[in-house]
Parts: structure tokens; C-alpha cells; sequence
């Protein structure tokens, strides 16, 4: 026998198609809590990357050098050109537009005619992050500077699922 004594609905079509509830769920709901970026196989050596569209923003999420994960704005801070598109593997990142050039840690490196000009210093101009986290081999991101930690929303959600299958953070996507 089914527990429910009455059919359960779903939210009414203009909850899905609305452009009006989209924009208060892309600075609501989308834009300050975890969502799913990616799988970390993804980001398995140095310079590799890959681009996601969340609450209408642009993210590119790399592994530095030194195997950090990071996340960033994918946008250029000179003339907010996006930087990268897909996926792939770079030394560096290089906007397309004017030749800025960004560390994989973030921090401006060099663009065109910056030493000409007085007062200029590359060390105060950086991408701007996003957070992101392992749970567990998958990837998710939070544009929210101050949200809390994964675990924190989801207390001991990362031993349960251990519990259940062991080696989950090495397994990998088939396709």
C-alpha cells in the first residue's frame, strides 16, 4: 500500500519557465549553495581545466602546479572578455581580447603596455575566486564567498557514502 493517501504534484510550469522566478533563483538559490561542477577526473594533472555555467556566471575550474583545486570567474579583470571555454590543459591563462595573462594561481602575470603605465602594480589585479571542493571525486562550486563548508550543510554525508562504497574518491566516469 502506498503511504501517501494523496497524489503528490510538482511545482506548476511557470516555476520552471518564468524568466522572473529564474532571476530570483540565480541570486537565491543558484548563487548560495554547492552545486555540481564536475567530476575531479577531470582535473587529473597540472593546467587541466574545465568551464561551467552557474546562475548565468561563467566558471573555469583548474588544478594549479601544485595540485591545489581552484575556481574562478572565468572572466578577464581588464576588460571582462572570458578567458577560456571547455575543457582542456594550459600553462596559463590568456585572455583572447588583450593579451592578459593570468598565473593558474589567480594572480596577474603580465599584459600589454602595463609597465607604461605610473602606479601600475600587477600584484593588486587577480581573478576572482570561487569556492570549490572535492566531495568525494565530484566537484561543486559556491559563488558565495562566506558559505560554509561542504560538511558543514551535509554532516558526515562523506563517511556514509564511504561506508557504502569504499573507494568512491577513485572512481571515474566511463564516458
Amino acid at each position: 500500500m502506498n503511504v501517501h493517501s494523496q497524489l503528490i504534484h510538482s511545482l506548476e510550469a511557470r516555476y520552471y519557465t518564468d524568466p522572473a522566478h529564474f532571476e530570483r533563483e540565480k541570486d537565491g538559490l543558484l548563487a548560495r549553495t554547492w552545486q555540481f561542477a564536475g567530476h575531479a577526473s577531470l582535473l587529473q594533472k597540472p593546467g587541466d581545466y574545465f568551464t561551467i555555467d552557474i546562475a548565468g556566471e561563467s566558471i573555469v575550474c583548474l588544478k594549479d602546479r601544485e595540485g591545489v583545486l581552484r575556481a574562478y570567474f572565468n572572466v578577464c579583470q581588464h576588460r571582462a572578455h572570458q578567458l577560456v571555454q571547455g575543457e582542456g590543459n594550459t600553462k596559463l591563462l590568456v585572455c583572447p581580447y588583450h593579451s592578459w595573462t593570468y598565473e593558474l594561481t589567480g594572480g596577474l602575470r603580465s599584459g600589454p603596455n602595463v609597465k607604461s603605465v605610473p602606479g601600475f602594480d600587477r600584484n593588486q589585479i587577480c581573478l576572482s575566486t570561487v569556492q570549490i571542493e572535492d566531495f568525494c571525486g565530484f566537484l561543486f562550486v559556491n559563488l558565495d564567498p562566506n558559505a560554509k563548508p561542504m560538511d558543514a550543510w551535509f554532516p558526515n554525508v562523506r563517511e556514509e557514502l564511504r561506508s557504502f562504497v569504499p573507494h568512491i574518491d577513485r572512481l571515474q566516469p566511463l564516458e
